[in-house]
């Protein structure tokens, strides 16, 4: 250890000096500046709004690299997709006691959830490769699962590829950030997106509301000069070549009555909005029944 070279004096006279500072320091009104520091300090505190608890997954082929535990309240899942394949996190809040396996089990193709199984949303997918979708929704206490509903390009869903993970959202121990500021608002309903207003080039936060009666989803993709959002979907259906267009990400599906945010850079140009969820009377899925449009982000 390091042993002291101050002498006994010089000691002594430095303990008075910082004594004599200490009486300084804590005159009457230098004391009631400090009190009045802190009261400003803490009445600043006061009126900061939390922010959402945020959430980094990482997709790959085919699984999720997330927590398995997390603390309820409004809460943002930020989505890396680090996968040669496109792949999004569709949240479900399982009901009944329910587990991720007896949720897999239940899925059919073309089919809607089952009843005790609650479609949440989260971000929709980014481009492979690296590409980021941020999804924010208010999440309760329970037992979660995250899944990947796209199919691979064999046919096989990821879900059952094992690209599934078990969530629980504990009891929060702070009081919810509040929602998000959105600057834009989209109701899905049966069967269009509808915008609040047109979007513009830069950053937008863009709040997501079902008024029902079927759960939708939005998946958005930039589309390359010259590609229409039809097209576009017809390379999804059958792959050939490279991508006519760029996944952004959106939201999965919610169901009647929910409400998701999604934060994202939007450039000009041209722009396709798909909800592929499976019609509860047909099978089809959404954009069959007109659910799917292409917008202009304007110059």
């Amino acid at each position: 250890m390091f042993r002291s070279t101050t002498t006994p004096t010089l000691f002594a006279a430095t303990v008075c000096s910082l004594a004599l500072s200490s009486l300084v320091a804590c005159s009457p009104r230098d004391s009631d500046t400090a009190a009045d520091s802190v009261a400003d300090s803490a009445a600043t505190a006061a009126v900061t709004p939390a922010t959402p608890n945020v959430v980094t997954v990482t997709a790959k082929d085919f699984a999720y690299d997330a927590p398995a535990e997390i603390p309820a309240g409004m809460t943002t899942f930020h989505l890396v997709n680090q996968g040669p394949d496109v792949h999004h996190i569709q949240l479900v809040k399982l009901e009944q006691g329910k587990t991720v396996d007896d949720l897999v089990k239940s899925l059919k193709p073309d089919t809607p959830m089952p009843d005790w199984a609650v479609q949440m949303g989260g971000p929709n997918t980014p481009r492979p490769g690296g590409g980021i979708s941020d999804g924010t929704l208010q999440l309760e206490p329970g037992n979660y699962a995250m899944i990947c509903l796209i199919p691979a390009p064999d046919g096989v869903p990821h879900f059952v590829k094992g690209m599934t993970k078990a969530l629980t959202v504990t009891p929060a121990a702070t009081t919810s950030a509040p929602e998000p500021v959105a600057d834009v608002v989209v109701k899905l309903i049966d069967y269009d997106f509808v915008f609040s207003k047109p979007l513009t080039p830069g950053r937008h936060t863009i709040r997501f509301e079902n008024p029902g009666p079927q759960a939708h989803e939005m998946f958005i993709a930039k589309l390359s000069p010259g590609t229409t959002a039809a097209k576009f979907l017809e390379w999804i259906e059958k792959p050939k070549g490279p991508p006519t267009a760029e996944p952004i990400g959106g939201i999965t599906s919610i169901e009647r009555g929910g409400v998701n945010f999604f934060t994202g850079d939007f450039s000009a140009g041209d722009y396709g909005l798909y909800c592929f969820e499976p019609d509860e009377k047909t099978g089809k899925p959404h954009l069959a029944h007109g659910m799917m449009k292409q917008i202009k982000v304007g110059e």
